[in-house]
C-alpha cells in the first residue's frame, strides 16, 4: 500500500477538519512516545542498586576523608589572608586550602530498594550515549573530546560502570564550568569545587592529571590577579599615609610662628631638664 497525504474534510455546516490516515498516527504515536520515554540521569539513578549506591558513596566518603586529613595538617585560614609580602608562604596554604577541599554531596537522598534521588545532584535533563558512557546531552562533547584526546581514562579503576558513568557527569560538569567562567570571574569557592572533584576522580583511580595540571595554572593565574590586586591596593594605601605625613608635617611647620608663650615655656625647660633629675635643683639652688 502507497503512502498518502492528510485529507481535509468540510461538514454540510460548513466545519472543516483533517483526516490522519493509518501511517501518519502511527509516526505520530511513535513521536509521543520517544518524547514520553526521554531518558535523564535523574531515571537512571533511581534505577541503581544498593551496591551501585553504597560504592559511589564509598568514593565520596574516601574524598572526605582526605579533606579531614588536609585540614588537620597545621592550615590556618586567616593565616592565607597574609600580605602579600610573604606571597610564597601564602601560596603553600592556599595550596592546603585547596587540598582540603569541599564537600560534595551524594546525589542519593536515601539508600534501599526504591532509593531517593536528589533532583539537584541529578538533574532531570536528557542523556545520551557517549562511547560507553551516558551523560547529559550538553555535556556529550565534552565527553567526546575527552574520550577522543585521553581515550577511556577511568580504564584502570575496578569501579561500577554505572559508577564510573556518574564520575564521568562530574568531570564534564567541572569542565564545563571552567569553560564558562573567565579567569577574572573565578571565586575560591569555585576553585575549591574544581578541584575537589578532581580528587575524587583521582582517589576512584581515574587518569587525572592532565586536568590537574590545567587546573594548577588556572591556580596560579588566579593568584597572580589577586597578588597583583592586593599589591595595587597596598601601594595605594602607602601613598595615602605618606601623603597624610607630608601634611601633618606641613601643619606642624606652619605652626611653629604661632606657639602659645606657655608652649615656648615648656620647651624651653625640656631643653634644660631633660638629662639631669627632677630633684636636682633642690639641693643645688
Amino acid at each position: 500500500m502507497g503512502e498518502y497525504e492528510d485529507v481535509e474534510l468540510r461538514t454540510t455546516a460548513g466545519h472543516s477538519g483533517k483526516l490522519i490516515l493509518k501511517n501518519t498516527a502511527k509516526d505520530m504515536l511513535q513521536e509521543k512516545e520517544q518524547v514520553k520515554t526521554a531518558l535523564t540521569l535523574y531515571d537512571i539513578l533511581k534505577s541503581w542498586s544498593i551496591d551501585e549506591i553504597e560504592q559511589l558513596n564509598s568514593v565520596l566518603r574516601a574524598g572526605e576523608r582526605t579533606m579531614v586529613i588536609a585540614k588537620e595538617d597545621g592550615y590556618d585560614e586567616d593565616g592565607a589572608r597574609e600580605t602579600f609580602l610573604f606571597f610564597d608562604k601564602t601560596y603553600t596554604r592556599f595550596m592546603k586550602v585547596l587540598d582540603r577541599g569541599t564537600k560534595v554531596p551524594t546525589p542519593f537522598k536515601s539508600v534501599g530498594e526504591f532509593p531517593e534521588v536528589n533532583s539537584e545532584w541529578a538533574p532531570k535533563e536528557e542523556v545520551v550515549s557517549v562511547g560507553d558512557y551516558i551523560v547529559t546531552l550538553k555535556l556529550a562533547p565534552i565527553l567526546k573530546h575527552l574520550l577522543s584526546k585521553h581515550k577511556d581514562i577511568s580504564a584502570t579503576s575496578v569501579l561500577r560502570p554505572r559508577v564510573k558513568m556518574y564520575l564521568f557527569n562530574m568531570l564534564c560538569e567541572c569542565i564545563y564550568s571552567m569553560i564558562n567562567t573567565k579567569v577574572v570571574d573565578i571565586t575560591e569557592s569555585l576553585l575549591l569545587n574544581w578541584w575537589t572533584c578532581l580528587k575524587i576522580l583521582q582517589l576512584a583511580e581515574f587518569k587525572i592529571q592532565f586536568a590537574f595540571d590545567h587546573l594548577k595554572r588556572v591556580v596560579h593565574a588566579y593568584l597572580g590577579l589577586h597578588f597583583g590586586k592586593e599589591e595595587d591596593i597596598t601601594l595605594e594605601k602607602i601613598d595615602r599615609d605618606i601623603q597624610a605625613l607630608k601634611d601633618k608635617r606641613k601643619c606642624i611647620i606652619a605652626a611653629e610662628s604661632t606657639k602659645s608663650s606657655l608652649i615656648k615655656e615648656c620647651l624651653r625647660e625640656a631643653s634644660i631638664l631633660k638629662n639631669v633629675s627632677a630633684g636636682t635643683f633642690f639641693l643645688y639652688r
